[in-house]
């Protein structure tokens, strides 16, 4: 049992004599609640306080989180065995500046399950479900619908009559809500906005709310950028599909994976050739087999590039950093330092090597490698002596940047064990958030 499933069942046998309740629950038990979902619990102010001694003073408990908002209060907990869970302490229910459901009559409403864990009532769980989802453009998950739909007849008759009479909704089942339909987002809007919660001056309130929670919530969620280098065949590819899974699934993450530069410019091929045909051209061509030995034809071809990522940090900053994302590298400036021959480019080290201080230094560079024998296993695209070289300048590179850095990590790791290496890698993540 990880920590994780140890302080749930500690969580919920401590807080009996709270007024609260856990959302969107529907498991048989609270300890078959998915490792990649985290709990929502509408709760009282007033006893947050109480709430978060009970996860600071529990054992297992490595490094903790914190979101202070005005519709909520995060907890992201980092256990000692790597497991990791979110709790997200609701205040009421808010999708922007819109109330879509009544506190009140969600507690009041709320039941006991056969663990002694208070819930949603049908009624509710199906309002919440429906109305924020919609209004965040999805439909409902489909293990909600299965599970509204193995209700007795009767229930189910009476849970639709009850939304379609409030919403002015015209369901004949819940099947209905598993994919967003536009129309169904106006309807549900249109009846939030008559609401006397949503006008007036608790309207005004409510904005004000929300944008000083926006504000806060740039400020405290801001993505960051992860590089990863190696020579073909040391598995990037393949580390980098599992740590973006990882980020989204368990650490609830957004994550977008960008292959070697910004790309605000395209491949200098693409003039003559066309994007779509040039970069067909670059993906089926052996890497290194550039035949450009004119070092005034290279400095063109550095420069072009060079540029992109001067004016791409900026892009990638606003686009991506700002709004919270994870920003993966597949190869990144190093490339130029180290191996500039894989870009067609035949300059003096010295030369990026000076021009990497005016670009964005990502907070965390991995560098993999593997011994000859095995990256030819997995590719044969460079020789053994190739291989070493390159390997040996990486790891020379890193050791110098790494001593010379104090806000950015420069850390080779040998991937022979993809386990193991995934697992450095999100004891690094961890330990940087």
């Amino acid at each position: 049992m990880t920590y994780r499933h140890k302080f749930i069942k500690y969580f919920f046998s401590q807080i009996n004599d709270f007024q609260y309740v856990l959302l969107k629950h529907i498991d048989q038990s609270v300890m078959d609640i998915d490792d990649s979902c985290d709990l929502d619990l509408l709760i009282l102010k007033e006893d947050l306080e109480a709430f978060l001694s009970l996860i600071n003073t529990f054992e297992g408990v490595k490094k903790i989180h914190s979101k202070d908002l005005w519709t909520m209060h995060q907890m992201f907990v980092f256990f000692r065995d790597n497991s990791y869970l979110q709790l997200d302490f609701l205040f009421g229910f808010y999708r922007k500046e819109i109330v879509y459901l009544n506190k009140e009559n969600v507690f009041s409403l709320s039941k006991i399950n056969h663990e002694g864990v208070r819930v949603c009532d049908d009624y509710h769980l199906l309002e919440h479900l429906l109305v924020f989802n919609f209004l965040n453009f999805s439909g409902i998950p489909e293990k909600y619908i299965v599970f509204f739909e193995k209700l007795a007849p009767i229930e189910k008759e009476s849970i639709l009559a009850f939304i379609n009479s409030k919403y002015q909704l015209n369901l004949g089942g819940f099947i209905e809500l598993k994919n967003y339909t536009p129309q169904i987002r106006i309807l549900l809007s249109n009846c939030l906005l008559k609401r006397t919660e949503n006008q007036g001056f608790s309207k005004l309130i409510n904005a004000i709310n929300y944008y000083f929670d926006a504000i806060k919530g740039v400020q405290s969620s801001r993505g960051f950028m992860m590089t990863f280098s190696g020579v073909d065949g040391s598995g990037k590819s393949t580390i980098i599909q599992n740590v973006k899974g990882i980020l989204e699934s368990k650490y609830r993450r957004n994550v977008v994976v960008l292959r070697h530069r910004p790309s605000i410019f395209p491949i200098l091929s693409a003039y003559r050739y066309g994007k779509a045909k040039a970069e067909q051209r670059s993906d089926n061509s052996m890497p290194r087999q550039g035949k450009n030995k004119s070092s005034l034809s290279s400095l063109i071809r550095f420069s072009y590039y060079y540029l992109d990522y001067l004016l791409g940090q900026f892009y990638v900053k606003t686009k991506y950093i700002w709004r919270g994302y994870v920003v993966i590298y597949d190869r990144y400036y190093f490339d130029f330092i180290v191996d500039g021959k894989r870009s067609n480019i035949q300059l003096s080290k010295a030369i990026p090597q000076f021009l990497y201080r005016f670009v964005a230094h990502p907070a965390l560079n991995l560098f993999l490698y593997a011994k000859p024998e095995i990256i030819l296993k997995r590719k044969q695209e460079l020789n053994p002596e190739s291989i070493k070289e390159l390997t040996l300048n990486y790891k020379t590179l890193f050791k110098k940047l790494a001593n010379k850095s104090a806000s950015s990590q420069y850390l080779p790791i040998e991937n022979i064990n993809q386990n193991r290496t995934i697992k450095k890698i999100f004891e690094q993540y961890e330990a940087m958030i």
